[in-house]
């Protein structure tokens, strides 16, 4: 399968969220399933999950975050809280009420600061390699984090497709699984002067008085599913006491996966949101 196989049938469209041109991709009717991708990412990170929630019966809805992809840039910083104002704001645009918010890494950041700022329009929450648990310093500290975020600078700063490719290698246990066109997808989002620019915005943001510590994570008040790779960058201490903080959190080990279980094991990340998504869960 390839990147656009694998969103074959997907709606793609840009609207208006809070004066923000904002892009969204969405598969499938019903329940709907809205999912947030990382730092420098963007709605593609999703296109092998997509599929499975669409033929499990829910509407599942990329977006780019503020200032990712296609969405539009604004001026000033890129702190976390102003990428989940604007997840918000989609959510109006699009006319959803509650929805299941699916975020991976920064996306989970924001995913769940949604969740403790509007927790009314949370139905459920799934965690996927969420940032936000440590520091910057904390994390850096990791010689293996330290060198996956020098190799996401060198692919914002110099976008060639062997940095890209380099990037995106740096996120999975099995780097042979990058697929070309997601490649060549991300190397032109990259390419403008300005896509570079917010990159570095959203690098210097001060989020640290928004880190989600424990403190904060137990006044979460939503269903939650963390999943975390077998070889991902966070402690799994780290995301224990998360998951641990979080009232009636389930916490997934995928194997086989790093930073992007939902990208080398579909089937697996698949099945683990679906069972989380039905209705006979809520009921457990």
């Amino acid at each position: 399968m390839t990147l656009w196989t694998d969103l074959l049938g997907a709606e793609i469209r840009m609207i208006d969220a809070d004066g923000v041109p904002t892009r969204v991709v969405s598969l499938g009717s019903g329940d709907p399933v809205v999912l947030l991708h990382g730092r420098g990412g963007h709605a593609e990170t999703f296109a092998r999950t997509l599929p499975a929630l669409a033929a499990a019966g829910h509407e599942a809805i990329a977006v780019d975050l503020l200032g990712h992809g296609l969405t539009g840039r604004v001026a000033g910083g890129y702190p976390v809280d102003r990428l989940a104002g604007h997840v918000v704001a989609t959510l109006d645009a699009l006319g959803l009420g509650r929805v299941a918010l699916v975020g991976q890494s920064l996306g989970g950041w924001a995913a769940a600061l949604v969740a403790l700022r509007s927790p009314a329009r949370v139905r459920r929450l799934a965690l996927i390699e969420p940032a936000g648990l440590q520091s910057e310093e904390e994390r850096l500290s990791d010689s293996r984090v330290r060198a996956a975020y020098e190799r996401g600078g060198r692919a914002y700063e110099a976008p060639t497709r062997e940095a890209v490719r380099a990037r995106l290698e740096g996120l999975l246990a099995d780097p042979g699984q990058v697929d070309p066109e997601l490649v060549d997808v991300r190397t032109a989002l990259y390419g403008p002067a300005e896509a570079r620019q917010v990159h570095r915005l959203v690098r210097a943001a001060d989020n640290h008085d928004l880190l989600l510590t424990p403190a904060r994570l137990s006044r979460v008040t939503v269903p939650t599913l963390l999943l975390r790779g077998e070889d991902g960058h966070t402690p799994l201490a780290v995301v224990r006491a998360a998951a641990d903080a979080i009232p009636g959190a389930r916490l997934v080990t995928v194997p086989g996966a790093k930073q992007w279980p939902q990208y080398e094991r579909p089937a697996l990340v698949g099945d683990a949101l679906i069972r989380f998504l039905t209705p006979e869960e809520t009921t457990s």
